[in-house]
């Protein structure tokens, strides 16, 4: 796929291709689980104790930690964003965006479980979740910085070669 015009916003000063805000906010979202997790490891004493404030069972932990499989799989594979990439990486990008969608499904099913098993009570976290929740649905259909940064990195030009302007 040849580059066009507007493409060297995606692009940095060495010709790598940036990663967008959109994805990162949508990984962040769908790793939540993940994320709460490392930093609960920073305790000394109790290691639970961040966990227990976000999660009220183990359970719901680990349907977290699932429904963040394959948004992981795709913090994968942008870390082997180099000036030569693997071969892996082309083809899987092309099947990233349905990775995402599928955790967006999956986040979704598990939230309404939450809000449909605490129902009379309000949580402003579980509203600001339910929010960044449907931020990522708008962000995934509709934005074209992630649907051209897939493309671009979809595209079989930059597996030989390293990003270069046409």
């Amino acid at each position: 796929m040849q580059l066009q015009f507007g493409d060297e916003r995606y692009l940095t000063n060495d010709g790598q291709l940036r990663t967008p805000l959109a994805l990162v906010f949508v990984l962040a979202l769908f790793l939540r689980g993940y994320i709460a997790w490392i930093i609960s490891l920073t305790f000394r004493e109790d290691r639970s104790r961040l966990l227990q404030f976000f999660y009220s069972n183990t359970e719901q932990f680990v349907l977290t930690l699932s429904v963040g499989l394959p948004a992981l799989a795709v913090l994968v594979m942008l870390t082997q964003m180099k000036a030569k990439l693997p071969k892996w990486v082309p083809r899987f990008a092309r099947i990233a965006p349905w990775l995402l969608w599928a955790s967006w499904i999956a986040d979704g099913v598990l939230l309404a479980s939450l809000v449909a098993s605490n129902w009379p009570h309000f949580a402003f976290a579980k509203a600001f979740i339910i929010f960044a929740w449907l931020v990522a649905f708008w962000l995934l259909l509709y934005s074209r910085h992630l649907k051209r940064f897939f493309q671009l990195l979809a595209s079989d030009k930059h597996s030989d070669k390293g990003w270069s302007a046409p």
